[in-house]
C-alpha cells in the first residue's frame, strides 16, 4: 500500500499541470489607413512640442524619401502581409489594388502583449525601425525610432503613426 501511494505521488509530481508554450506570434496582417500622425521633437531631454495631423490634412517631410515623404491622412494606405509591407496602392479596376512599393519586414524583439517589439524594413535605401506601441483588433500604432534631420546638433524627430484597419 505504501508503494502504491508513493508511486501515485511520484506520477503526480512528474505530470505537472503547468503547460509551457511559446508566446503567440504577432499578427499584423491586414489593410490599414493612416488616420493620425504625431511628430515629436526632443532636443537632449527638452521636448520642443508635438505637431498632430488629422484626417483631411497632409503630412509632408521634405527630409524623407518616397513613399514616406508625403502622407495624406485618411487616404494613405499600408497593407501588411505575412512578411511584406505594401504601400502606394493603385486601383486595378476589379475592386482591388496594385501596390507600387513592397518591402520585406521583420518583427523583432517580440516578447509579449506588453512588449510587442519592433518592425524593421528597408525603404528606398534606408533602414526603418518602428516600435509597435499598440496592436488591437482594428487598430495599430507605430512609433519611429527617430530621425536627426539637422545632423548631430539638432533635435531627434520621432513620428507616431496611428492606423485603422479597413480590410483583410
Amino acid at each position: 500500500m505504501k508503494n502504491i501511494i508513493l508511486s501515485l505521488f511520484c506520477s503526480i509530481l512528474l505530470c505537472s499541470c503547468e503547460e509551457y508554450g511559446q508566446p503567440p506570434s504577432l499578427n499584423l496582417q491586414g489593410e490599414y489607413v493612416i488616420d493620425m500622425i504625431t511628430v515629436s521633437k526632443i532636443d537632449n531631454t527638452v521636448e520642443l512640442g508635438d505637431s498632430v495631423y488629422y484626417p483631411g490634412t497632409t503630412y509632408i517631410n521634405s527630409f524623407d524619401t518616397y513613399p514616406m515623404d508625403t502622407i495624406k491622412l485618411g487616404i494613405t494606405k499600408w497593407h501588411f502581409d505575412y512578411n511584406v509591407l505594401s504601400m502606394s496602392p493603385i486601383e486595378n479596376g476589379t475592386g482591388g489594388y496594385t501596390w507600387q512599393r513592397q518591402y520585406y519586414y521583420d518583427v523583432i524583439n517580440y516578447n509579449s502583449d506588453w512588449d510587442m517589439g519592433n518592425i524593421s524594413f528597408n525603404c528606398e535605401g534606408s533602414r526603418r525601425v518602428f516600435k509597435i506601441v499598440n496592436k488591437a483588433t482594428e487598430s495599430l500604432t507605430l512609433r519611429s525610432s527617430g530621425q536627426w534631420i539637422y545632423g548631430n546638433h539638432g533635435p531627434n524627430v520621432s513620428i507616431t503613426l496611428k492606423f485603422t484597419r479597413i480590410g483583410p
